[in-house]
């Protein structure tokens, strides 16, 4: 369902400037003057329904193409309405800007302010008092803009002016009778063969459809709303009685079969996405709507060819007319995304697919982000493992018994604490085999929860204990890191500070019974609200290697450095010292640089992130304690690489070792699904991505999980990558490897991933290895 829906877009998206080859046209005699093969205006009312349609997509596809797309289109006309002041059709365009605008990574770079003055203008007008709207097609060009700017400025001025010239329209087209809408006066006296009134399938979609864009939009108090509703619900009975048995509506609604012999697809698709919608947010019965639904979604995937087009797509006019199979338009492949779009939410809600099956699910309901580790250890012939429900946002805590092979127990430490992948906690063993957890908040709290286990039963832990730290900043800590320093006798907590927005640290001299001695680490170099982003790796038991970039790639070309620590002190690779802690944290540019990125701040619309910005995801020490680095490369949304930067004793081996496909999701465009090594042999690497590792094919699926052997002078031209899991009907992401006692333990996440905040995903996985019974 979505695929094909995709599959439509792409193709729209290819031919878009050529979009004249394949408009459908009326027979020759019968053609008006803007029957042409010209391209489009790409302001025009046309290209507006399918901006409309595409970007609908972008609320259900993890394609990054769709949303750059449409940004590329309103930055290049500079987000101006078309060209007529009153005219409906000129407005059109503006409900994918004012979309965008709402757009958590667009509101501060899509301007409302072009929409804002033209519509203030009509107002002020005394022409814009008149009445304007007088087609039903202009129910779905304008009434949505009005609305959602109002909702954006929480100006009712805005809706109570769309709501004076929709009542217009409505007393003027609308029959209460067949409860549909002429398409205009002319219509009112014209009836079809079979002598019913002629009701336009197009144009009664228009409204349909534009009801479903714009009814979210209403105050849920707006005293206006249920007369909307009402509208919505009549033309949806209409449609029940209506419904030609191929599932599709005839260009005339009421005219007979024989009337009508060739199907139409653009009236029919603006139906199944109100009819979708409908269901969708409990306006129209299930029971009662979804065979219609079903039958129509069905009608419209046997009408796109296997190129992707859309066919059957009535040419521009104002009345029922022909259709052709092998024509199209683009206000038809706009309705047809949008009925795709609403159709995948309707069965994602109603039949979602089920869980991926074939690996051992180790812990069910958990994620976490990559800046906190350990999440997984082995201790006791036991597998634990730290999560956060995306659901309920509970701290969790899994049992897996690794020689039985069955869960032990699953417990929750912090019962609804954030939903939030970058709670999870940290885990370290304490040298009585009791487990330590330590956990926080993402930014919002200046407190550091831990509790410890049973040495002997993981099933029990002490009640939480908190560790407040003490400053005046607004912002609080994040991010867990646990590793012990043997020599000095503490255990080592490495996170963000609040305080400096830096890479910090506490101690504890008792494994973790109480902490103290809060301490800057790592100091941004870059100008402005920048900081470090550090991973952390036990290279022995008296030295800490820290990976880290300068920047957050949303924001800066960052670069990616190395460093150890020891003794109180930084040092470089191949031991030279760098500085002692005493004089002041380890400055960004102070490591040793591994990759250098772009330095700028410069992006364009269409990246989030800036181009060649790097994130660093993995790291691990051969049996000779040199240092690997995994890290992801941004090069833009849709093409991300993994690198392997390995130390030889000498010198770096920096090099791209796959593909790693398009980015997570379109808020953080430089997320990928991440990669791991294994903790005793580096050379054996683990990655998720969602196109062919080797070449970058998109192979049209999920991220799967691949491994390889790759040596030191090995890159992605020698490396040959075998997938652990296919077929997949959700993302399998960030894996991580675990060792321990003769277990080794390959993980990962998989399951829904929207965001962050919001994902469903359980934590499954193979058993590498196991002891010699």
């Amino acid at each position: 369902m979505k695929s094909i829906t995709e599959k439509v877009a792409n193709w729209q998206i290819e031919t878009f400037e050529d979009m004249g080859t394949y408009r459908a046209l009326p027979s020759p005699e019968k053609r008006k003057n803007w029957h042409n093969r010209n391209k489009h205006h790409e302001l025009d009312w046309t290209c507006a329904a399918l901006y409309s349609g595409m970007f609908e997509l972008t609320k259900i596809s993890h394609y990054p193409k769709y949303i750059n797309w449409l940004a590329s289109i309103g930055e290049k006309n500079k987000w101006q309405l078309y060209k007529r002041m009153y005219h409906a059709d000129d407005h059109a365009v503006g409900q994918f800007y004012l979309s965008l605008n709402q757009h958590i990574r667009f509101r501060k770079r899509v301007p409302i302010q072009p929409i804002k003055a033209r519509f203030d203008s009509i107002i002020e007008s005394e022409k814009g008092k008149e009445y304007h709207w007088d087609w039903c097609d202009a129910l779905f060009m304008a009434p949505p803009v009005w609305a959602r700017l109002a909702k954006i400025t929480k100006d009712s001025t805005y809706l109570n002016y769309m709501d004076k010239q929709y009542r217009m329209t409505y007393n003027e087209l609308w029959d209460a009778k067949e409860q549909l809408f002429f398409r205009d006066k002319s219509y009112l006296g014209k009836t079809e063969k079979n002598g019913k009134k002629i009701f336009w399938s197009r144009g009664n979609g228009w409204v349909f459809g534009g009801l479903a864009l714009m009814i979210p939009d209403f105050p849920e108090d707006w005293k206006g709303k249920p007369f909307y509703e009402t509208i919505f619900k009549q033309i949806a009975e209409t449609l029940v009685k209506t419904q030609r048995p191929d599932g599709t509506w005839s260009g005339g609604v009421l005219g007979d079969l024989k009337d009508y012999p060739v199907i139409e697809t653009s009236g029919s698709a603006f139906f199944t996405f109100g009819i979708a919608w409908g269901i969708n947010n409990g306006l129209l019965d299930k029971e009662t709507y979804e065979p219609v639904l079903i039958k129509a979604w069905n009608a419209l995937t046997k009408c796109v060819n296997e190129n992707g087009m859309l066919g059957y797509v009535q040419p521009i006019g104002a009345a029922p007319g022909e259709s052709f199979k092998d024509y199209t338009e683009v206000y038809g492949i706009g309705a047809f995304l949008a009925a795709g779009s609403e159709m995948y939410k309707y069965t994602n809600t109603h039949y979602p697919l089920t869980k991926d099956t074939g690996q051992t699910t180790f812990m069910k309901d958990g994620g976490w982000c990559w800046y906190q580790d350990p999440r997984a250890i082995i201790s006791n012939g036991k597998l634990i493992i730290s999560g956060l429900s995306g659901q309920s946002g509970d701290v969790r805590l899994g049992v897996f018994d690794l020689k039985s092979e069955k869960q032990d127990t699953t417990l929750i430490l912090h019962k609804k604490f954030q939903k939030d992948d970058h709670n999870v906690p940290a885990l370290y063993q304490r040298p009585d085999k009791s487990i330590l957890a330590m956990w926080a908040k993402h930014g919002t709290e200046k407190i550091h929860h831990y509790s410890i286990s049973s040495p002997t039963d993981y099933s029990q832990w002490e009640k939480p204990k908190k560790y407040e730290h003490e400053y005046d900043h607004k912002n609080g800590v994040t991010y867990m890191n646990l590793y012990q320093m043997k020599n000095e006798g503490k255990l080592y907590n490495f996170f963000r500070s609040g305080l400096t927005f830096n890479p910090s640290f506490i101690t504890s001299e008792d494994h973790g019974e109480s902490w103290g001695n809060s301490t800057h680490f790592i100091a941004n170099d870059i100008k402005g609200y920048q900081r470090p982003y550090a991973r952390y790796c036990q290279v022995d038991e008296n030295t800490v290697g820290v990976s880290y970039t300068d920047g957050h790639p949303r924001q800066y070309g960052n670069n990616l450095f190395y460093a150890e620590f020891k003794d109180n002190a930084f040092y470089n690779v191949d031991g030279t010292k760098i500085k002692d802690l005493a004089n002041g944290p380890l400055r960004a540019s102070e490591g040793q640089k591994i990759y250098t990125g772009s330095d700028t701040f410069e992006k364009s619309i269409i990246n989030e992130s800036v181009p060649n910005s790097a994130w660093t995801c993995a790291m691990a020490t051969d049996k000779n304690r040199k240092p690997h680095i995994g890290y992801s490369l941004y090069l833009n949304d849709s093409d991300h690489r993994y690198r392997i930067a390995s130390w030889d004793g000498k010198e770096w081996h920096d090099r791209e070792i796959a593909y790693a496909g398009k980015c997570l999701y379109k808020v953080e465009s430089s997320y990928t699904g991440l990669l791991a090594f294994d903790p005793k042999n580096p050379s054996r690497v683990y990655i998720s991505s969602d196109v062919d590792p080797s070449t970058g094919e998109d192979l049209g699926g999920v991220h799967e999980i691949y491994e390889a052997e790759i040596g030191p002078d090995d890159d992605i031209k020698t490396i040959t990558w075998k997938a652990i899991t296919t077929n997949s009907n959700y993302r399998n992401i960030r894996p991580i490897v675990v060792e321990n006692e003769g277990y080794k333990v390959l993980l990962w996440l998989n399951g829904p991933w929207y965001d962050y905040m919001n994902y469903d995903a359980d934590i499954k996985g193979v058993i590498l290895e196991k002891p010699e019974q």
